[in-house]
């Protein structure tokens, strides 16, 4: 095992940072705490492999924790210094939730692998070593909570082995690809992930666990107030939302409200918060209250799939659109197998085809596929390349 450094104060942290700025690459992950432990998102360590020796970053420690990271932020941020993580998009959309900051030059080696299109395409760190280097490493901490302290050695140990063996994974897949004539399809696919997004601005944010349980119209007002009364309550303690009240049974009370002091003390699975004034009042006016029903979303914010809002003559050509790209994607696998034709049009992306064309849905690596099997099989690639209409 490499040296590996604990830092833990922001002069450290500024000195670590000055040396990763000189480095053609690093290895990078991080360990945060995702509604597991605490309200909301928390970054708990940051692992940085520089070739030769790793460091686990502390932030937890920080007075100011974004002002001790700057040093760091300004690395990431830095297109001269590449970066390699292995499946990344969590950590950038934390790094840009809690502290506006945009990874720039990523080279993730779950793109690169998923791009060699093997049956497995969402492959786990732990099975990509063991599969390309050839032995495993210890996975036990993965549910650790990386918000205490101190640190274990098992922790530090397992924190490091997630930044390790990056040089070697990456330079082994870009072999891989090179010989395959795919570098650019994963330069294209890497350059993306500079411009992912925290999504902020969610007007219904009850709205997957609704669809999950199957969640009536009549049911969705007391389901929206109780998931609500929920996520204020969990705020207030800092603690998960399941804390507060399980999904399971957030959906059972939706449906069975609360509606006397009786069945509220009597009430099982509730945290003793909810049991108490003012959230006690609340809870029970959900069940005993006429409720508004869910206000309609205004058109911008509306997510019906593109073929919905179509009717008459629009909706066939939009069919017949949805009936070409099902029989390209039919094509591709015969050309390139399953795998490719699904990472080239899976359903996501024919949905977003029909609506805006191939040629602004599509990577350049996707379209010149796309195009291939089209005129292999006879098919008209400018039919769906354009917007809709």
């Amino acid at each position: 095992m490499p040296t590996i450094h604990h830092l833990t104060t922001a002069e450290a942290i500024a000195t670590a940072a000055a040396h990763f700025a000189t480095l053609p690459r690093i290895g990078i992950d991080l360990e945060f705490d995702d509604m597991r432990h605490r309200y909301g998102r928390h970054l708990a360590l940051i692992q940085i492999f520089d070739g030769q020796e790793a460091y686990v970053i502390d932030p937890l420690p920080l007075p100011d924790m974004a002002a001790g990271l700057e040093p760091l932020f300004a690395v990431l941020r830095d297109p001269a210094v590449a970066k390699v993580f292995h499946s990344c998009k969590s950590d950038i959309l934390l790094l840009d939730e809690v502290f506006n900051v945009h990874c720039r030059n990523i080279v993730d080696t779950s793109v690169q692998f998923t791009l060699l299109a093997a049956e497995d395409n969402n492959i786990s760190l732990g099975r990509l070593i063991q599969a390309e280097l050839g032995f495993e490493v210890d996975k036990g901490e993965q549910k650790s909570n990386w918000l205490k302290r101190p640190l274990t050695d098992a922790q530090m140990e397992y924190a490091a082995n997630d930044v390790l063996y990056l040089f070697e994974l990456t330079d082994r897949l870009s072999l891989r690809l090179a010989e395959l004539g795919r570098s650019e399809w994963a330069a294209q696919e890497n350059l993306a992930l500079e411009a992912v997004r925290y999504g902020r601005d969610d007007p219904r944010p009850w709205s997957r666990n609704a669809a999950k349980y199957k969640i009536s119209p009549q049911e969705m007002p007391a389901f929206r107030e109780l998931y609500m009364l929920r996520d204020t309550v969990a705020r207030q303690l800092d603690r998960p939302p399941y804390h507060v009240l399980s999904n399971d049974r957030l959906a059972e009370l939706a449906r069975q409200p609360i509606e006397t002091p009786n069945q509220l003390r009597t009430a099982n699975g509730l945290h003793p918060e909810l049991k108490r004034s003012p959230y006690a009042e609340q809870l029970l006016a959900i069940g005993t209250t006429d409720l508004a029903p869910e206000a309609p979303l205004a058109p911008e914010q509306r997510k019906f799939p593109f073929r919905r809002r179509l009717n008459g003559a629009a909706a066939s050509r939009a069919e017949a659109r949805e009936t070409l790209l099902n029989a390209l994607k039919l094509h591709l696998a015969a050309d390139h197998g399953a795998t490719m034709a699904n990472m080239v049009l899976s359903n996501r992306l024919i949905a977003e085809i029909i609506e805006q064309g191939a040629v602004a849905a599509l990577r350049p690596w996707q379209q010149e596929l796309l195009r291939e099997s089209a005129a292999r099989h006879g098919e008209d690639f400018s039919l769906i390349a354009e917007p809709f209409g």
